[in-house]
């Protein structure tokens, strides 16, 4: 049993074969729900939703607030734990036995004995050099942490939403700018190969024209992406997920 290939607990099969190679599934990983709430918020999420909407739903949906809110609670009740010393301990169990003697001397079975019965027990500490108090007190500290915690998670979480929201706004104006620039450039090259064409402009013309119609579509798309990137911000931020498309309206 003690061989080199004995595996009885089946590590090879369930983890990576060695620290620098990675672990891969030998079945379909199972599927992640939908949360209920994402669910109600769907048809909410595919249209253009106000900075209010849209911090009211990071609030309710990203993990950051829920996990420090269940922190609070956790603390809550760990302070609820520490309070419970301050009451007296009460417990009870009960017992049955049933056998027969058997005599040392001759062999012979004595009487089949049943003993049967609970038993109370009450204990209360009266003194323990204040480590009970401390104990509590403790409790109230991080159970205050926790909150204002929380607290400042909420705050923190509305900044984050409220700069991606802006920042989509400041992009979507450049990508309409640049697109109009795009524009012009487009019919000032136009007409510059009209002008060539009639011999009122010059090789070198429709060449800058053109340059500055390449130099038009390369901040277009530039800002494009910013404008998409931006976007995933928003969502992130909000705690969309990547199938759900975030909106904003001014």
């Amino acid at each position: 049993m003690g061989g080199v290939g004995f595996d009885p607990l089946n590590l090879e099969a369930r983890t990576a074969p060695a620290p620098n190679l990675p672990w891969v599934a030998d079945q379909p990983l199972p599927p992640v729900p939908v949360p209920a709430t994402m669910r109600e918020l769907a048809p909410e999420l595919n249209r253009p939703l106000a900075l209010a909407e849209l911090t009211d739903l990071a609030l309710r949906l990203n993990a950051r607030t829920r996990q420090a809110w269940l922190q609070a609670r956790a603390d809550a009740a760990t302070l609820g734990v520490e309070r419970a010393d301050e009451w007296p301990q009460l417990s009870a169990s009960g017992g049955w036995r049933r056998g027969r003697s058997v005599s040392g001397t001759t062999g012979a079975p004595g009487n089949l004995l049943t003993t049967y019965g609970p038993t109370v027990t009450l204990s209360y500490i009266l003194y323990d050099f204040g480590q009970r108090a401390a104990d509590i007190e403790a409790a109230n500290y991080r159970l205050l942490a926790a909150n204002l915690a929380q607290n400042r998670v909420l705050q923190e979480v509305a900044f984050q939403v409220e700069q991606a929201y802006y920042r989509v706004l400041a992009f979507e104006h450049l990508v309409r700018a640049s697109r109009e620039s795009l524009k012009n450039f487009e019919t000032a090259l136009d007409a510059t190969q009209r002008r060539r064409s009639s011999g009122l402009a010059t090789a070198g013309d429709e060449y800058r024209a053109d340059t500055q119609v390449g130099q038009a579509r390369l901040v277009l798309t530039r800002n494009e992406g910013e404008l998409s990137k931006a976007r995933g911000q928003l969502a992130n931020s909000v705690g969309c997920r990547q199938t759900l498309r975030c909106s904003c309206r001014r």
